[in-house]
């Protein structure tokens, strides 16, 4: 019996690394078509429509240009201090100091999409990052440029969301796509059968499956159809070439989008649609200094114009708030030259729901306007939405709700995991974690949505006890979202590092919905809550600031790492790298994160880890007890 027992623990341990092995495999690029840059021969067939010669000098011209304006901008580094800012609704925000947050690192190939596409050398071609321009579109930017005003009329030739040339540049009711024969042809690895001596892999089309799930959603939260059409006039061609990028709006003919290695995803895929369809980045609105602020210091200097800012009279954002959880916003740290922030946001506390993966409500309005979507719905005979929601032009009779929001009407929580909550005076606790702690990048996102409601006038507390799961900016493996502003058609504060413990929020009204979501390994959070009057201050109370927050995103990202310690196995690198906390590898991640910053940084994170050893038992402890075999559950 001991020696059943023993064999089947073999095998059961060799399917476990075998997987993560498959694994490995598939985020070190097996099947990418190639890192290497594109030449001009290449990048001439790549881009028929674009002068590479004239792009490359009114990016270099566009670049001078805002190198000098952000250098002669006004320090604004919230770690020092400073006045009053503007919040997310408008309000005064006094300035908070930024948490140290060390980013973790998922793909080989870049985990956002500038990571990707500074690696494919596409940054001296494409337009703030990830946009292809026309011959016209390049010849105005040399206009503005030779004008030497970002404020005068030469910069007509674009807006954020609207140009001149709207409505033609938007598709009308129907847009057509068709795949290239490279969209199909790479596939990702999604059914394992094993045997004594291989293992059979059954794929499906990655990029097909990634943009497929965008199509559907842009199709179902406004009334554009798009078609998969190869004959069409006007069209898109979806390929799998170096990097992730798009025209912005109907250029005439067949436009190209990529998503090449990388970009293969919901979010990417759901980004570069959004250019198609006519979106600019949120980043350039030409409001955004009263949101965000830049960090020159810290900006790869080939992304500068990544930067370039609207102006007022070009900018035409159809009456909407700044929304940190745009689709269209890049993260905090994009365009850094040295994983810095180059971003600051005015209200520190949305620093990590920038750059996130999920479509927001107020992009999904703006997109309803712009294509004139909303005036399907007349007032009087369509549904009287609740919580901000607007009538769904596929059927006026139901509401496209917020997020955390739900029903006909946006009146109930949505459905699915999670609960209502009810507030009382004394603080109470909520703990969940989501998925399953293999190291598995899946497709969609599980999600879990809270409501906590205190009594009619009192207003609800949150404070994050506990919290472990990938820190990354816009949070876009997982995390927590808690929705306590005034505004509620606005993202919520999104927060996925531990370095956010004991963060206390308080909420404009009496009810606050919490999102829980994970794709990657698992999410564990643990929430207190409590009814308080709105009137309340807790500056100064010691429930806010009891413990000081664990600034380390060393954690583990499976559930069994325990039984991987107990076995002897944390002396192998796959299962350390998964098992951080419990492998005690902590020291060694961290010092080769900081490899290359300066030795003050590199003290500074000595010091930090050699704390949070010295008081590890009161650190969160990320996981509770889980049999082994349930690691085993997605591939039976």
């Amino acid at each position: 019996m001991l020696c059943y027992s023993s064999a089947l623990f073999i095998i059961l341990v060799g399917a476990v690394l075998a997987q993560i092995d498959v694994n490995q495999a598939l985020n070190q690029n097996k099947l990418d078509v190639g890192s290497s840059v594109l030449n001009d021969v290449e990048l001439e067939k790549t881009f028929p429509r674009t002068n590479l010669s004239r792009m490359r000098s009114a990016l270099h011209s566009l670049r001078q240009n805002w190198s000098a304006k952000l250098q002669a901008m006004p320090a604004r580094n919230y770690e020092s201090g400073g006045g009053g800012n503007q919040g997310a609704d408008g309000g005064v925000q006094q300035p908070q100091p930024l948490r140290e947050k060390p980013r973790d690192r998922i793909k080989t190939e870049g985990d956002t999409l500038h990571q990707v596409n500074k690696a494919a050398g596409l940054n001296d071609i494409l337009y703030q990052g990830d946009m292809v321009l026309t011959d016209e579109q390049i010849g105005t930017i040399l206009e503005a440029q030779k004008d030497g005003s970002t404020e005068n009329e030469a910069r007509k030739r674009r807006q954020a969301y609207r140009d001149r040339y709207y409505p033609s540049t938007i598709w009308g009711n129907s847009v057509y796509y068709y795949y290239d024969r490279t969209a199909s042809e790479y596939r990702l690895p999604s059914v394992l059968f094993y045997d004594s001596h291989h293992i059979y892999i059954y794929s499906a089309p990655k990029i097909v499956k990634a943009f497929e799930q965008a199509v559907a959603f842009w199709s179902n939260v406004t009334c554009i159809n798009i078609y998969q059409s190869s004959t069409a006039l006007n069209r898109i061609r979806v390929f799998k070439g170096q990097g992730c990028y798009s025209y912005v709006g109907r250029i005439s003919g067949v436009q190209d989008l990529s998503l090449g290695t990388g970009c293969e995803e919901f979010g990417t895929a759901a980004h570069e649609l959004g250019h198609a369809l006519g979106f600019f980045h949120t980043q350039s609105r030409y409001d955004r200094d009263n949101y965000i602020s830049i960090n020159y210091a810290n900006i790869d200097p080939s992304f500068v114009e990544q930067f370039d800012k609207e102006s007022s009279s070009t900018n035409y954002n159809y009456g909407m708030p700044y929304d940190y959880g745009s689709i269209m916003q890049y993260g905090a740290s994009s365009a850094s030259s040295n994983d810095k922030a180059t971003m600051v946001a005015r209200d520190a506390e949305y620093q990590d729901t920038m750059g996130s993966d999920f479509v927001s409500f107020y992009d999904i309005s703006m997109m309803n306007e712009h294509y004139k979507c909303k005036e399907l719905c007349p007032n009087a005979t369509s549904a009287q939405c609740t919580n901000g929601g607007f009538p769904s032009p596929r059927n006026c009779q139901i509401c496209i709700c917020p997020s955390g929001y739900g029903g006909s009407l946006c009146e109930q929580r949505p459905p699915g995991c999670g609960e209502d909550l009810t507030a009382t005076d004394a603080w109470q606790t909520v703990q969940k974690t989501l998925g399953d702690g293999l190291p598995v990048l899946r497709d969609n996102h599980t999600l879990c949505h809270y409501w906590v409601r205190a009594p009619e006038g009192q207003a609800v507390e949150i404070r994050i006890s506990g919290l472990t799961t990938v820190t990354i900016d816009g949070c876009i493996f997982g995390g927590i979202e808690l929705k306590t502003n005034k505004d509620q058609k606005l993202t919520g504060y999104r927060y996925c590092s531990s370095a956010d413990q004991n963060t206390v929020h308080r909420s404009s009204g009496s009810l606050v919905p919490i999102v829980m979501f994970n794709r990657y390994a698992s999410t564990r959070a643990t929430l207190d809550y409590r009814a308080v009057t709105p009137s309340a201050t807790d500056s100064t109370s010691p429930d806010a600031t009891t413990f000081a927050p664990v600034v380390s995103s060393c954690q583990d990202l499976h559930p069994n790492c325990g039984f991987y310690e107990f076995f002897g196995m944390c002396r192998l690198r796959r299962i350390k790298k998964i098992c951080q906390f419990t492998c005690r590898d902590c020291s060694n991640r961290n010092r080769n994160r900081n490899h290359n910053n300066n030795n003050n940084n590199s003290r500074n994170n000595s010091n930090r880890n050699n704390n949070n050893n010295n008081n590890s038992n009161n650190n969160y402890n990320p996981f509770g007890p889980v049999p082994f075999w349930h690691s085993f559950s997605a591939y039976q």
